[in-house]
């Protein structure tokens, strides 16, 4: 079984890459979907986050406002890493288990993708995995991507400004796939990575 972090930037397309490789046979695990589960009421980490951030962070259902708690982690270098010590912790428990399970089967999948967006900033996970894909895209690009999903441009910025740079994602990448161009360009490169890159190791 083949562990293969797939890690970018927001906006940067690293969701569709894992797409394409899902369908390639491989099996994808959304780090974000899990750490959003995490923050239920009844778990662990949606107390923790309280106790650190405060109400403020809750909506009118007493559930966890994701807008809110992004504004709050990401007003300073230090509450986007006290969120990170409460969450990432979590998910790579999450994570480590799920591997586990997998692993475990009479016919475990030859290619597993974990999708982590901040690789960089929670570097665990690499103990987790074989090798890491990164995606990279121009600011310009990443937030035209993001505008045109709805999202706030200042939003946009402050979130990249947040987040680790290409210089950094490509510092633990074992391949980098850029991501300026056409959609369909970009998903026969990732395709190609797939043919050349995993597929002989895991098929």
């Amino acid at each position: 079984m083949y562990v293969l972090a797939v890690t970018g930037g927001i906006g940067s397309g690293k969701s569709v890459a894992a797409q394409v490789l899902a369908e390639r046979g491989a099996v994808v695990i959304d780090l974000d979907s899990i750490a959003k589960e995490l923050l239920e009421p009844e778990m662990p980490v949606f107390r923790h986050i309280i106790n650190v951030f405060g109400d403020g962070v809750l909506g009118a259902d007493g559930r966890i406002d994701p807008a809110a708690l992004a504004d709050a982690a990401f007003a300073s270098d230090e509450a986007a890493r006290a969120l990170n010590m409460i969450v990432h912790p979590a998910v790579y428990a999450v994570i480590s288990g799920a591997l586990d399970a997998l692993a475990a089967q009479a016919e475990p999948p030859r290619l597993v993708v974990l999708d982590i967006p901040l690789l960089v900033e929670a570097p665990l996970f690499l103990e987790l995995v074989d090798g890491v894909l990164a995606i990279s895209a121009s600011e310009d690009a990443r937030i035209s991507r993001c505008l045109a999903r709805g999202m706030a441009e200042e939003d946009v910025h402050r979130r990249i400004e947040r987040q680790a740079g290409d210089a950094e994602r490509r510092g633990i990448a074992d391949h980098v796939i850029e991501n300026d161009g056409d959609l369909t360009v970009f998903k026969q490169d990732v395709a190609h990575f797939f043919e050349v890159e995993v597929g002989s190791r895991v098929w």
